[in-house]
């Protein structure tokens, strides 16, 4: 039975509660930027003069494209390290949202 006292324990506990965190966070990105696709139909059906059933072809084209590329992202996540990966991945999801905010 471990030390409540023992460091390596709050340690570990403060390690993986940092994870869960941090993982629940990349989660937390990845649906809030299909519902924001999503928010956004409206406003591209106006810009564009096209159809909101046309417009929904976005949103359907970013799914399908994130879908493709999991089992190659997994793969690589596999040679490089799951760490490197997330955090080039979150480095790069944000740097692409700064864009868009700009543009």
């Amino acid at each position: 039975m471990a030390d409540i006292a023992d460091p390596r324990s709050a340690c570990a506990s403060r390690s993986a509660s940092g994870a869960l965190a941090s993982l629940s966070l990349a989660m937390l990105l990845s649906s809030l930027s299909t519902s924001i696709a999503n928010v956004a139909l409206p406003t591209l059906s106006t810009a564009f003069s096209a159809s909101f059933q046309a417009v929904q072809w976005v949103v359907l084209a970013y799914l399908l494209a994130i879908t493709a590329l999991i089992v190659s992202v997994g793969r690589l996540g596999d040679l490089v390290g799951r760490r490197l990966l997330l955090v080039a991945g979150l480095g790069l999801f944000s740097a692409a949202s700064l864009a868009a905010a700009l543009a």
